[in-house]
């Protein structure tokens, strides 16, 4: 190593040249680098959606839920299998491991969907794989007003045809969700009492309509030397041609054309759904990303496409982005930068004090950037984004690149001060303490390479913060050895120093150093002499800490305040629009009238082609979502605004209104559809799940255990049960679909087919009038013709009867589950409310979501911290060659959760997965202390010091380089822990635990590890040692 440093000093030309074309690279590397929220994870999860329409959702379950899980269920590599079975849709999520390839699984899975496509109903879609997740959020909402109010019936179908097109073409888009608006359509509505005189039924009129609207190939003709293709045309032109299309004709031979039992005029369809903003009804469109596409590039691209669309049709509307994924993602990644460089500049400021000379901070000055560009170059070759678990592992490489260069700091000055040359100095002092960097910078990669191992979704979502730690620390040591020795030669001619030092507060602060150098020199000799004190005072401060251990709120992942929340409205089952509107605009004018909220998006009830919310089962007139956006530097904080409007808000209980304050970033990752809690029923029957769930909410309501309780079996729908007479039917030669025909136009309308109206493409729509069937006795006299052409009412073929079934059914596995969710508010326990519950035989409850995330996530942590602890150990003792004195040096351990938990609990924080990880990190930096004591007990032992002596002097060499490397990764962290910046708060729980480790492993390991040392060494020759 001194060769190496020799070479560097000498030529510093050479040094700088190789520096600063690192410079160079690593500002490319900088510009091309990708900014993520989190890791570009590819999460192994695919969705299954097959389409069976009019099927109630039980028989969705028998008939296709169930075949297709249990044959999916033999795909290997799966960890989980759900399904939900809804009206008319099927959805099965599959969750594969991470170590599965998921396009090999998608593969897997298609086969095996083919194998059974066969046994699945003929009506049936066919089942469709894929790995856009419909329960996703969307990333951007773009809302849109007509340029004149006269437009506005007309804005939907023109946004359809020109706008959504321009922005399903981008790259990485995968669906564009229309709500809102007004949807044309073309109606032939029929007379019953005209369409019973002519003798006409509905299916012959439907198929008049399908037949004669086509244009059909008729083959060629030669003609000469070519070959004319031929070709029937019938496709509609005008209403008139559909008013002319003969049906039938009647006894005496006489045409029977639409026009005579039905209306056929243009219209509007009824409105089911709506969206609003700021209390306007508007249009919104809801985009939603490709999985794994990058939000910000992405948001890029439709910034670019909406100024275009903007300009193009400047005449017809106005689009505005109200809510953009990608600006959080901003504002976090680039706050995180800045708290960087706050944190840097206050380590650059107590490293003056400390050091007493302008000299090793203006090096330091000009190292950390070229350190940091030189590990974005690194970023950019390992395909690492700029995220906030990279960028966090980057601000503990910087507090470790102070360290280190603290360290060589030290041992340079040490050197000066016994009279050697500047360059004598750098050179040895330099190569002194090169082992005891290698052998930190060693430690603290043995600390993080468990979690690079860990392959599950904690170990790829924190292995780049690991990596950028390993990268980071590793240009650390590559420039305390190079740059720092060659530039301290080079500024050796310098003399702003002595100004410096004349400033009262370099007085100031150097008294305050001696004073406290001078306490610490007392007390390590008191506990030398009475080593019994310092045992009970440690004692004390471990029993004390870990009683906070048990008080501490534990959660998986902190809580982002990403300055957003949503609203669930779910108004009483077969509530129409209006009433559900109603309530939507009375809580408008609630958030609306807090000047901490920006925008109030409103989507109410669901549009017909809605697909998003018919897969979710978000679907009705009864559901309304409303998603708050607040100002840029709101008083509040998103929970303190959301308990305001909580209390002003006030409804009938069958009213259910339920909050999400969108914080759980990496919870909506792995569950979507998931909440903090989430527990599981498991079982058979829908009745005695939905009663068990009722009781578990009241016993969780009744400990105010959670908020926002609800379960998956809740929402019921009321709704009437045609059962067919078989008998009857059969003896008329009237099948079930035939029969259905007639009450699906009768009840709602059927779209039969299309038509190219004025340049729109409109759905022609069969109905029945409306006041001829708008009531159950007028449905139950629905006249049917049978196939000898006569009349028969409906009430003589079916019986009606009014029933209540659940909207959805869930599986997990081999078993219905009702899905219990809600919001924790307390760190009671759940376990002990699910144990006094008193189940059926053949039920269970299943904790889930939250919970069973962060136990597993705990376990592999601590798995990671035991490995790591493990490693270190066997790296110190091939260090010294001691099994002894590497015990010693890892029962410095302990100390560091001294303080940890109360401080956590004086923050106001859980302790979750971000304060575990500060633990592993603090295991490389405490050993660090150790280690370093331990190079200088040895230096103090060959200059043939007494041993008491030797402890002594050692403590008050080390006293210093110690100091400055726990204050310079404190202050680094300081912005981090008080979340100056957006997004701070996902690392802020790490940033405390390891300030508050520091503080307790530097006042506890000066003087724990002197008398151990003292004591061992005692026992033993240890000229062995020198």
């Amino acid at each position: 190593m001194k060769s190496v440093v020799r070479f560097c000093v000498s030529k510093p030309i050479t040094v700088l040249m190789a520096w600063f074309a690192i410079i160079i690279f690593g500002i490319i590397g900088l510009k091309n680098a990708k900014i993520t929220l989190l890791p570009e994870i590819v999460f192994p999860r695919i969705s299954v959606i097959t389409g069976y329409p009019n099927a109630s959702p039980e028989e969705i379950e028998n008939l296709i839920t169930k075949p297709l899980t249990d044959s999916i269920g033999t795909v290997g590599g799966i960890e989980k299998v759900t399904s939900e079975s809804l009206e008319g849709i099927s959805i099965i999520t599959v969750q594969f491991s991470f170590h599965k390839s998921v396009d090999f699984a998608m593969i897997e899975l298609r086969e095996k969907i083919d194998l059974i496509r066969d046994q699945l109903p003929q009506d049936a879609s066919k089942p469709i794989a894929t790995r856009f997740d419909p329960a996703q959020s969307a990333f951007q909402e773009i809302i849109i007003f007509p340029k004149n109010e006269s437009d506005s019936k007309s804005l939907k179908s023109f946004i359809e045809e020109n706008v959504k097109v321009f922005l399903e073409r981008i790259e990485g888009m995968a669906y564009v969700q229309i709500s809102g608006g007004f949807e044309k359509e073309v109606r032939v509505e029929i007379d019953p009492e005209r369409m019973t005189t002519y003798g006409v039924s509905i299916p012959e009129i439907q198929k008049s309509i399908v037949s004669a609207n086509i244009n059909v190939p008729a083959g060629s003709l030669p003609v000469g030397n070519k070959d004319l293709l031929l070709r029937t045309v019938g496709e509609y032109k005008s209403l008139e041609d559909i008013k002319e299309t003969i049906i039938a004709t009647n006894n005496t031979g006489i045409p029977i054309p639409i026009g005579s039992v039905a209306s056929v005029y243009r219209s509007y369809r009824e409105r089911t759904g709506l969206a609003r903003y700021n209390g306007k009804d508007c249009i919104v469109l809801y985009l939603y990303k490709e999985s794994g596409r990058n939000s910000v590039e992405l948001a890029d691209k439709v910034t670019k496409e909406l100024e275009s669309i903007n300009t193009t049709f400047a005449d017809k509307l106005s689009a505005q982005l109200v809510y953009d994924e990608s600006v959080f993602i901003r504002d976090s990644v680039w706050g995180l930068v800045w708290s960087l460089i706050l944190g840097a500049f206050l380590a650059f400021l107590i490293l003056m004090l400390l050091i007493q000379s302008f000299r090793a901070p203006l090096i330091l000055l000009i190292i950390i950037p070229a350190s940091l560009l030189a590990t974005f170059l690194l970023f950019y070759i390992f395909h690492i984004s700029l995220n906030m678990m990279s960028l966090g592992g980057l601000a503990l490489g910087i507090g470790m690149l102070f360290d280190t260069s603290n360290v060589v700091f030290s041992s340079i000055e040490r050197n000066l001060t016994k009279r050697k040359s500047i360059l004598e100095s750098s050179v040895e002092g330099t190569s002194e303490v090169a082992g005891s960097i290698l052998s930190a910078t060693l430690t603290t990669i043995i600390v993080f390479l468990p979690i690079i191992f860990i392959k599950s979704f904690i170990g790829i979502l924190f292995s780049e913060m690991a990596i950028a730690i390993i990268l980071s620390i590793s240009i650390s040591l590559f420039a305390s050895v190079t740059i720092i020795p060659t530039l301290y030669v080079l500024f050796e001619n310098t003399n702003f120093d002595s100004k410096l030092i004349d400033h009262p507060i370099f007085a100031k602060s150097a008294d305050l150093y001696q004073t406290a150098l001078i306490t610490y020199e007392k007390k390590l000799i008191e506990y030398l002499e009475h080593p019994k004190k310092l045992f009970s005072i440690l004692l004390t401060g471990i029993f004390f800490s870990s009683i906070f251990l048990f008080i501490l709120p534990r959660e998986f992942m902190p809580t982002v305040d990403n300055g957003e929340f949503t609203i669930n409205i779910e108004n009483v089952p077969n509530s129409t629009l209006n009433s559900t509107t109603g309530i939507a605009e009375v809580i408008e004018k609630i958030l609306l009238s807090n000047k901490d909220i920006k925008s109030v998006i409103s989507k109410i009830g669901s549009d017909n082609d809605d697909f998003i919310a018919k897969v979710n089962g978000n679907s009705g007139t009864n559901i309304a979502k409303i998603r708050v956006i607040l100002v840029s530097n709101p008083k509040h904080t998103t929970t303190e605004i959301i308990e305001e409007v909580r209390r002003r808000i006030s409804f009938t209980e069958d009213i259910r209104i339920n909050f999400d304050a969108n914080g759980d970033i990496i919870g909506k990752i792995l569950d979507p559809n998931g909440s903090r809690l989430n527990l599981e029923i498991h079982g058979e029957d829908l009745k005695t799940l939905s009663t068990i769930g009722k009781n578990l909410i009241d016993k969780l309501k009744k400990e105010q255990v959670a908020t926002d309780l609800r379960n998956s079996l809740e929402t019921k729908k009321n709704e009437y049960v045609i059962e067919f007479d078989p008998i009857k039917a059969s003896s008329l030669k009237l099948t079930n679909d035939y029969i259905s025909q007639y009450v699906k136009v009768a009840s709602y309308g059927s779209n039969i087919s299309k038509i190219k109206y004025q340049e729109d493409d409109l759905n022609i729509r069969l109905l029945i009038k409306k006041d001829s069937i708008d009531n159950l006795n007028k449905l139950q006299n629905l006249n049917i013709k049978t196939p000898t052409g006569e009349f028969i009412k409906l009430s003589q073929l079916a019986n009606i009867q009014e029933n209540t079934s659940s909207s959805s059914i869930k599986r997990s596995g081999n078993s219905r589950i009702n899905v219990v969710q809600g919001n924790l508010n307390s760190n009671k326990s759940i376990d002990s409310i699910i144990q006094n519950m008193k189940l059926p035989l053949g039920y269970r409850i299943k904790i889930g979501g939250e919970s069973e995330n962060m136990e597993k996530s705990f376990k592999e942590l601590l798995f990671a911290f035991a490995l790591a602890s493990i490693l270190i150990y066997m790296l110190l003792s091939s260090q010294f060659q001691s099994l002894k004195l590497s015990a010693i040096m890892i029962c410095t351990i302990p100390l560091m959760f001294i303080g940890i938990f109360p401080a956590l609990f004086l923050f106001g924080k859980s302790f979750n997965i971000s304060a575990f990880l500060g633990l592993v990190l603090l295991l490389g930096v405490v050993v660090d202390n150790a280690s370093l004591y331990y190079e200088y007990l040895i230096i103090s032992l060959n200059e043939s010091k007494e041993l008491s002596k030797a402890i002594i002097e050692s403590g008050k060499i080390v006293f210093r380089p110690i100091l400055m490397n726990n204050l310079t990764t404190i202050l680094g962290l300081i912005p981090v822990a008080f979340e100056f910046q957006k997004g701070a708060e996902f690392q802020s729980p790490m940033a405390i635990v390891v300030i508050i480790g520091l503080l307790s492993s530097f006042a506890f390991s000066l003087f724990l590890l002197p008398i151990l040392f003292f004591y061992i060494l005692q026992k033993q020759k240890f000229k062995t040692i020198k």
